[in-house]
C-alpha cells in the first residue's frame, strides 16, 4: 500500500459447511429503496463494530452484497431474519435484478467521473456443489465467477480482484467446507481539489485529552460543503467530477465522538447528508490527517447480534434455495478485510509536505484533529462505499 492512495474491501461468507459429509427491472426508485437499506444495515453494523477499540473500517456494500447472495439460498425464517438484519425491502426476485442495476449504476458513476471502481463477486465451490438454479441467479444478477477450488484458488480471487491489496482472505477451510461466497470491492480516485503536498506538515492529533501523536496534517484552502451543528461539524471533500466524496463527521469536543456515536442512525445520518447536499459550498480552511490503515474482522457475531441467528446453526440453517436440505447447510464464519490510505491525491500517492499559511485571507476551520467518523458516499444513489473511524491515524491497523 505504498503507492497509491486507494481503498480496498473484501467480504466473504463460507466456508458453508454441511451436516453431513457431502432479474430484469430494479431501476429508479428501487434502486433508491436497495441503497436507503443498504445504508440502515451499514449503520446498525456500524454499531456493531463500535465497541472494540481503535480505528475501524469496512465496506457495507462488499458485506451488502455478499450476504445478498447468500440470502439468495436461504429459505422459511432463515431467509425472514437475513431479510429483516441487511433491511431488504424488496421482493426476492426484484432485491437480486436491483443489486445488480445498483452495482451497474455505481460503476457508471464512477467511470464517469475519472475513478476506477471494481465491484467482483465469485462462488467457489470447495467440497460440494449447490442448485443449478442457484448458481444461475448469482451469475444473471451478481455477474459472479463460480469456480471450484481450495484456499488458493479463493486467496488468489481475492489477490486479483482487489489488485493485490489484500492478498488473502482465507488462512484455512474446514474439512466440511462445500462452498465460499465472495464479495470484492476496489476503489481508487483523485480528489476534485488536490492538497498541496508542500503543504503538509507535522501536527498534533488529540487521541484524548491526555494523549496527543504527531501526524502529517494535508491542508487546504477552497470552497466546501459544510453543515455547522452545535455538537459537530460535516464537510463534503468532492473527488474528481464531484460524483463521488468522502465526508467528514467531526465532533466539537476531542472526546465527543462517542456521543456523536450514539447519535448515529440510519435516518440522523440522512437527514444530515442531505443537510450537507443542501449546503452552498463556501470557504474554508480544510486539515485533514494523511492517514492508511487495514482492518480484518470476524463479521459473524456482528450478524447474530443483528437477527442473523438460524444461519449459523447446523439445526436451524435453511438453505434449501442451494439445493441442500434444511439443516445440512449453514454458514460457518463470515471474514472481512478493508485497507485504506489516505493522502494528498485523494486515493493515491503518498507524499510527505508541510504546510504553511502565506497570507491568504482567514476563513473558518474544518481541522480533523481528533477522532471523526468518515465515509465514502455515492451522491446519484446515496450508497455508501465505504465507512469507518479514525481513532488514531498513527495506527496502521484497526
Amino acid at each position: 500500500m505504498r503507492d497509491k492512495f486507494m481503498a480496498f474491501a473484501l467480504c466473504i461468507v463460507g466456508s458453508m459447511t454441511p451436516f453431513c459429509g457431502a432479474g430484469v427491472g430494479g431501476e429508479g426508485a428501487e434502486v433508491e429503496r436497495l441503497a436507503r437499506g443498504n445504508a440502515a444495515f451499514a449503520v446498525d453494523f456500524y454499531h456493531e463494530l463500535r465497541a472494540s477499540e481503535g480505528n475501524i473500517f469496512f465496506s457495507p456494500l462488499s458485506v451488502s452484497s455478499a450476504l445478498a447472495m447468500t440470502y439468495a439460498g436461504a429459505r422459511e425464517n432463515t431467509a425472514k431474519e437475513m431479510k429483516k438484519a441487511l433491511h431488504f425491502t424488496l421482493g426476492p426476485a426484484q432485491l437480486h435484478s436491483t443489486f445488480k442495476s445498483l452495482c451497474r449504476e455505481l460503476k457508471t458513476n464512477a467511470r464517469e467521473g475519472g475513478h476506477k471502481l471494481n465491484i467482483a463477486n465469485g462462488l467457489c465451490l470447495t467440497g460440494g456443489d449447490v442448485s443449478g438454479n442457484f448458481k444461475t441467479l448469482l451469475t444473471d444478477n451478481y455477474d459472479a465467477e463460480v469456480f471450484s477450488g481450495g484456499l488458493e484458488r479463493i486467496n488468489a480471487w481475492v489477490k486479483e480482484k482487489t489488485e493485490g491489496k489484500i492478498q488473502k482472505i482465507l488462512e484455512g477451510l474446514s474439512d466440511d467446507s462445500v462452498c465460499v461466497i465472495l464479495n470484492a470491492i476496489y476503489f481508487k480516485g483523485d480528489w476534485e481539489s488536490r492538497f498541496d503536498k508542500q503543504r503538509t506538515f507535522e501536527a498534533p492529533f488529540k487521541v484524548s485529552r491526555l494523549k496527543e501523536v504527531t501526524v502529517p496534517m494535508m491542508y487546504q484552502q477552497g470552497d466546501f460543503r459544510v453543515v455547522e451543528r452545535e455538537d459537530f461539524q460535516a464537510v463534503a471533500i468532492p473527488y474528481v467530477r464531484k460524483s463521488l466524496s468522502m465526508i467528514v463527521l467531526l465532533p466539537r469536543q476531542v472526546e465527543g465522538l462517542g456521543t456523536l456515536e450514539r447519535q448515529l442512525t440510519a435516518k440522523g445520518l440522512q437527514r444530515w447528508l442531505s443537510q450537507l447536499d443542501g449546503s452552498r459550498a463556501r470557504g474554508y480552511e480544510l486539515f485533514l490527517p494523511r492517514l492508511r490503515m487495514a482492518t480484518e474482522y470476524d463479521l459473524a457475531p456482528a450478524c447474530e447480534a443483528l437477527g442473523m441467528k438460524d444461519a449459523f446453526v447446523r439445526e436451524k440453517a435453511d438453505f434449501r434455495g442451494m439445493g441442500w436440505p434444511k439443516g445440512n447447510l449453514w454458514i460457518a464464519q463470515i471474514k472481512h478485510k478493508a485497507c485504506v490510505e489516505v493522502n494528498e491525491e485523494g486515493t493515491e500517492a503518498a507524499g510527505v509536505t508541510d504546510t504553511g499559511m502565506d497570507g491568504t485571507p482567514h476563513y473558518p476551520v474544518f481541522r480533523a484533529d481528533h477522532p471523526f467518523l468518515f465515509l465514502v458516499r455515492d451522491a446519484a444513489t446515496g450508497s455508501i462505499l465505504f465507512m469507518g473511524r479514525v481513532s488514531d491515524p498513527t495506527k496502521a491497523k484497526g
